[in-house]
């Protein structure tokens, strides 16, 4: 059995810690959930969901009210617009 304290997080060769918007391995990284993700969803029993943040692409943890609040309140547009989609774009079957 290997313990989580032998675990060592894999850097890249180069040694760089941070990894910024526009380095190769950013998209890649974008693909993982924030280290974080289980003790902020366990914040809401009533569920929680992944949210992308516009201008940074990074995703984050929405509680219910946090996710009404990024549809209605403006952020959801924005992301649509980064990425080149449209909310008419999709149909809705609720």
């Amino acid at each position: 059995m290997t313990s989580s304290l032998t675990h060592r997080t894999q850097y890249p060769d180069d040694g760089r810690v941070i990894i910024l918007p526009g380095d190769p391995d950013f998209d890649w990284t974008l693909a993982f959930p924030p280290p974080n993700w289980k003790s902020e969803a366990a914040k809401d029993p009533d569920g929680f969901a992944f949210v992308v943040e516009p201008g940074s692409g990074l995703a984050r943890v929405a509680t219910a009210s946090d996710l009404e609040e990024y549809l209605y309140g403006g952020e959801y547009d924005e992301r649509l617009d980064e990425i080149g989609e449209s909310e008419e774009e999709w149909e809705w079957d609720g």
